[in-house]
């Protein structure tokens, strides 16, 4: 593949934008070939991932016995799975389910309305259903709907937020304000897991005010051939953490020593997912998770996703302590946040290989880059 320079990326999409959504309602019989995955990448889980369910309010209890064994499950979930789930987390389950709702309202207005907030790739704020700008590739069962909430002059006014349902705004901006306090938690626990200052990983990825959150719903239809399809393709998030509500249909799978488990949903909870960033911050201490999402013929699926990032120009690698730590070995070499995504716009998910990239190149020949998207190039493209 040869290398994507800027005008690659700059303004619009390879290929014409087909909604799913408005594929699945026309009533396929099979599925498309454009959607069918070759045999080996096809989502299969074998068992129920065991992730811990962590009760949050054993960090802020008095109970020190019980704030110890939460402590314990989720630094081992960290370190072994990268993910676990939340209860107790201070989200009302009204406001679960109302988030919930105004995102479906959303995939239920008229296309012609939809199609008003369509995406490009240079931001992918709005309507899409397609990541990457490679062309001919296997697309995901799904359509989404992102755009941004902190810090605050990211939102523009609200310009890229849905107008429809009249409640979108308000009730997501509530949904966000409960999470961000949940995120903060996080990463207080986070910190003290590792036998750090509460504030470390705070100030790592550009302090309180500074930090990036997006909001992204994603939509997943009814698959005429759900056995050849996947929802979401394998991936990595390239941020710090993730929060994820299911809407009670499974479909969330993560990849364990080649094998890919299902996270089945817990009534309230929320799934915690870890990201690129915190495996390099940690020198690899706690991993990333590399996961996917399946397809279901007979229910429709939804999932809400709040990613917390560093502030976009931060230059992120390991922390001194964790180094130490190490040994003194560094794993991960330093790149702001801006500089990582790139990879993401450009190439689309792919697995942990665009984490694989990062690798120090003190650590005894780590790859330096994608081989389709070398270093320099990435500096030219945005």
């Amino acid at each position: 593949m040869s290398t994507l320079g800027l005008s690659a990326v700059a303004t619009e999409w390879p290929e014409p934008i087909l909604r799913v959504q408005e594929l699945a309602e026309s009533g396929p019989k099979y599925l498309p070939p454009n959607y069918v995955r070759p045999p080996q990448v096809r989502a299969s889980a074998t068992a129920v991932a065991p992730v811990p369910v962590v009760d949050m309010s054993a960090f802020s209890s008095g109970d020190e016995y019980q704030r110890r064994i939460c402590m314990q499950s989720l630094s081992s979930a960290c370190r072994e799975w990268g993910l676990f789930q939340v209860v107790n987390h201070g989200i009302p389950h009204e406001l679960l389910t109302s988030a919930m709702a105004v995102s479906r309202g959303f995939f239920s207005l008229p296309m012609e309305e939809k199609q008003t907030y369509a995406n490009d790739p240079v931001t992918y704020e709005g309507y899409g259903s397609r990541m990457g700008v490679q062309k001919g590739i296997t697309l995901d069962w799904s359509d989404y709907y992102f755009h941004h909430l902190h810090p605050v002059s990211a939102r523009k006014d609200y310009q890229k937020w849905p107008r429809q349902p009249h409640n979108y705004r308000e009730v997501v901006t509530q949904y966000w304000d409960k999470v961000f306090l949940l995120c903060k938690q996080l990463f207080t626990v986070f910190s003290s897991s590792l036998g750090l200052p509460e504030e470390t990983f705070t100030d790592c990825f550009g302090g309180e005010q500074n930090l990036g959150a997006s909001f992204r719903m994603n939509f997943y239809p009814k698959c005429p051939e759900p056995q050849l399809a996947l929802g979401l393709s394998p991936h990595s998030d390239p941020g710090a953490f993730a929060v994820v509500q299911q809407n009670g249909v499974s479909g969330l799978q993560v990849n364990k020593d080649g094998t890919w488990y299902s996270v089945d949903p817990v009534e309230d909870a929320l799934v915690i997912i870890i990201g690129d960033q915190m495996e390099i911050a940690t020198n690899g201490v706690y991993k990333s998770a590399d996961h996917r999402t399946s397809v279901n013929g007979e229910r429709e699926r939804m999932s809400l996703v709040v990613f917390i990032n560093p502030e976009g120009e931060k230059k992120i690698g390991p922390i001194d302590e964790m180094v130490k730590m190490s040994g003194g070995f560094r794993i991960f070499d330093e790149m702001t946040f801006n500089e990582y995504r790139k990879f993401i716009r450009i190439l689309g998910v792919q697995g942990k290989e665009i984490l694989a990239s990062r690798a120090s190149k003190h650590n005894g020949g780590g790859r330096r880059g994608p081989p389709s998207l070398s270093s320099a190039s990435i500096m030219q493209t945005s």
